[in-house]
């Protein structure tokens, strides 16, 4: 090693590198001691923490959310991407670009659009819900 290169660590040292003296390495011990009682009476009293209740706007409900929003945003884009592909696939086979492609694309999109609305429709009278009724009149529905 040349004289004008430095060690790792920076070139320092004995001490300088991070040795401690004994009475440091007390003194870091006794905070250290400290800290883990400190950390372990923080943790007896989290779980004496009141719950959440449950009008209030929990993680789940956040969660709920997020998911029939990505299902709903699935069910346009799956529309649209199934419609494209197939008249693509039609038009690259049958050599007439773009006019199936154009054609599949507005039905997948239309289809696309009537699952959103079926999607809604059921996450707004959902299932559980046996007091509500079909949101649209079936034809089978007899006038009162």
């Amino acid at each position: 090693m040349a004289a004008s290169q430095t060690p790792p660590g920076g070139g320092e040292t004995g001490a300088d590198r991070g040795d401690l003296t004994p009475e440091e390495r007390d003194a870091f011990k006794k905070r250290a001691d400290a800290l883990g009682q400190r950390l372990e009476t923080a943790k007896s009293q989290s779980t004496s923490l009141p719950k959440i209740k449950a009008g209030s706007r929990s993680n789940a409900a956040n969660s709920s959310a997020l998911g029939k929003a990505m299902r709903i945003s699935t069910e346009l884009l799956g529309g649209v991407l199934v419609g494209a592909g197939l008249g693509w696939m039609l038009d690259k086979a049958l050599g007439t670009w773009p006019a199936f492609f154009i054609i599949f694309f507005l039905l997948g999109s239309a289809a696309g659009m009537i699952n959103i609305v079926r999607a809604a429709s059921s996450m707004k009278t959902g299932p559980m819900n046996p007091a509500a009724g079909p949101s649209v009149r079936d034809d089978d529905d007899k006038d009162a």
